[in-house]
């Protein structure tokens, strides 16, 4: 196999995987592909061409993905880090706030978010925590308050 053909197949490859990203992006999105295409101002044709890997997304639809919809381009080009930027930007806060915690707390909160019943039994819990602690939770916030005046 001849270098040309080599680099015909890794493009070939790259626009696959290309499409795949930008696939799973419209879906996780919730928008069909017809809707997707309005949004992103290109064909349905030229976005079933990209999703299926027969062609490229042209600058627009990219410019439009990243304005309109906060994906992180370098994940739908490259497969690098968030599909969305909103994530990025949610760890690194999380990560800044609450330190060696994060992952934990990500995972905590997801549950928290799509399960009723962690819902329930987490304020449960918290309820009851809240009545029986509630002086020295108090007193914890306070001092908290005061060693972050101090910095």
């Amino acid at each position: 196999m001849n270098q040309a053909s080599k680099e015909e197949k890794l493009k070939d490859l790259d626009l696959a995987v290309i499409g795949r990203r930008m696939k799973e992006i419209r879906k996780n999105l919730g928008y069909k592909q017809r809707e997707f295409a309005v949004e992103l101002n290109i064909s349905a044709a030229s976005l079933s061409d990209i999703e299926s890997g027969k062609g490229k997304p042209r600058h627009e639809a990219i410019y439009n993905l990243a304005k309109k919809y906060n994906v992180n381009i370098y994940y739908l080009l490259h497969g690098l880090g968030e599909m969305f930027m909103s994530n990025i930007i949610e760890r690194s806060i999380v990560a800044e706030t609450y330190g060696v915690h994060t992952e934990f707390l990500l995972k905590f909160l997801t549950y928290f978010k799509e399960s009723p019943l962690v819902r329930y039994e987490m304020m449960r819990y918290f309820r009851t925590y809240m009545i029986e602690n509630e002086a020295i939770i108090e007193k914890d916030i306070m001092w908290t308050k005061i060693e972050k005046e101090k910095k």
